[in-house]
């Protein structure tokens, strides 16, 4: 017995139907939530143990009573969580890192009780995730991620784009003026070197320049506000993210501490330190 035309009109809707909804199950970014608690100094960081290549939304999850904030560490090779400490405690004294050590990007500054979330792609080897705030982090719980399959890139698309570059030890973020309000921002280095996006409300007639004076002298008031800002995680040069920022209008300082991967001099002592207009 054939079908109606009008039977079978609505089997072929209904089989275009389920098709667009695994299209859009595939084209979905998997999800990892990383938790941060804290016991006196201690910071303990929870998280998945393994997750595939692409795209990945990633949440933090605040449930300490201090600022929190997750730094991932991509290693290639066989290291332990101990090793990795000990590059990233020089890192931060702008020591160089080794060649099988990466910035695996993470969340940036979250308060108590608050979630962050950004988006990112996930590249194969073994991740380890750090809570950067902590005065002391917990080795025996620092959760190894392994991320599995092929490699994978993504082109993220936001509100803005805010690009981070390196060219000639010349250190510099670019964008055309920012939406203020809630939106999404693509963080996108183009440089070589690793960057974070640090953001601040610059104060009164100040300047880019009388901020990068300041950083430098750490003399003065500060030309920057202490709140109202945003930080991004650390991502390594050819890497971007998809973040969630609340701005009020204003001109702001965009700038980077973060220093080469040879060692050296934050970048923002090296000039890393620029105007962003957010309208």
């Amino acid at each position: 017995m054939r079908p109606s035309g009008r039977v079978a009109a609505s089997l072929l809707m209904a089989l275009f139907a389920a098709a667009a909804l695994a299209a859009c199950g595939e084209e979905d970014a998997q999800e990892l939530t990383f938790t941060i608690t804290q016991e006196g100094k201690r910071a303990t960081v929870s998280g998945p143990s393994s997750a595939e290549t692409g795209e990945a939304e990633i949440t933090l999850a605040n449930e300490g009573d201090k600022d929190g904030e997750l730094q991932l560490i991509r290693v290639e090779g066989d290291h332990s969580a101990e090793e990795v400490i000990k590059v990233l405690d020089g890192a931060q004294q702008g020591k160089p890192f080794p060649d099988w050590f990466f910035a695996g990007g993470g969340l940036g500054v979250t308060e108590p009780g608050e979630e962050t979330t950004a988006t990112q792609v996930m590249r194969p080897g073994r991740y380890y995730a750090f809570d950067l705030e902590a005065d002391q982090p917990d080795q025996k719980s620092l959760p190894a991620i392994e991320v599995t399959g092929d490699e994978a890139d993504e082109t993220f698309e936001g509100d803005a784009t805010v690009t981070a570059v390196d060219e000639n030890e010349e250190y510099a973020f670019e964008a055309d003026a920012l939406p203020s309000g809630k939106a999404e921002i693509v963080f996108d280095n183009q440089g070589e070197e690793p960057h974070h996006m640090l953001i601040s409300r610059i104060e009164g007639d100040a300047t880019a320049e009388d901020v990068e004076t300041f950083f430098k002298t750490e003399k003065g008031k500060p030309p920057i506000a202490e709140e109202g800002g945003f930080e991004t995680a650390v991502i390594e040069g050819g890497e971007s993210q998809l973040v969630n920022v609340d701005l009020e209008p204003g001109r702001y300082a965009f700038f980077c501490f973060i220093s080469d991967r040879d060692g050296g001099k934050p970048h923002a002592l090296e000039g890393m330190v620029d105007e962003i207009e957010v309208e």
